[in-house]
């Protein structure tokens, strides 16, 4: 069997600051920084890696990847020269919101990782490269990246390629997931397609399923 595998650029933690950009003062660990040398992946995150924000982290959020074939798109809107661009621990060639799937299941190192939900874009975004739109263009764009839970701990390293083990049967896309999230938002169809993948995080699947009871027709 061939397994499809997707390059690490960059291996990124980062630590909780106090950072003021553009009059906004906010905790963020969101300048993180590449690290060369192994790493140990638990089921809440990379070692020495922290979240400001009960929101963000947890199992379901263990891991932010961003595609580093959206770099170029950015290049064209924000000045920047350093790696982890949206403050993600993954930096990853070939592996897009499009070909991405809840569920999908990926060897990573010795851990053992899952796609759980879209990475939901933050005001902090906009105000680190003082690009007031940035959320708005990240929705429009679909430019979000995603998230992913840790089945299996281990050790990792930046030199390791994801390699999809399991792609997940209901093949519900990550950029589906932002269609329904951000745009079609009243297809009881598509919402309930969503809803139903199993490997869907729990937060996501709650607010989903309000908005399906409460405006899908």
């Amino acid at each position: 069997m061939e397994y499809f595998k997707y390059q690490v650029k960059s291996l990124n933690i980062g630590k909780v600051e106090t950072l003021t950009y553009g009059g906004r003062t906010f905790e963020s660990a969101i300048r993180k920084k590449s690290v060369q040398e192994p790493i140990f992946l638990s089921k809440t995150g990379l070692s020495s890696d922290e979240q400001a924000y009960k929101d963000h982290g947890g199992e379901d959020k263990a891991l932010c990847l961003y595609p580093y074939d959206h770099y170029s798109y950015w290049s064209e809107v924000l000045h920047f020269s350093d790696t982890a661009l949206f403050g993600e621990n993954l930096t990853v060639e070939g592996l897009k919101e499009d070909n991405a799937h809840i569920g999908d299941i990926f060897a990573f190192g010795e851990a053992v990782i899952q796609v759980s939900e879209p990475r939901n874009p933050c005001y902090k975004l906009a105000a680190k490269y003082q690009v007031p739109d940035m959320v708005i263009r990240m929705r429009n764009t679909g430019y979000t990246g995603f998230l992913l839970r840790v089945l299996k701990e281990g050790q990792v390293t930046p030199n390791d390629d994801l390699v999809l083990l399991e792609p997940h049967p209901e093949q519900v896309s990550v950029a589906s997931v932002n269609d329904v999230k951000f745009f079609d938002r009243l297809n009881k169809d598509k919402l309930e397609k969503v809803v139903s993948v199993d490997a869907l995080s729990e937060s996501l699947r709650a607010s989903l399923l309000k908005q399906l009871k409460s405006k899908a027709t």
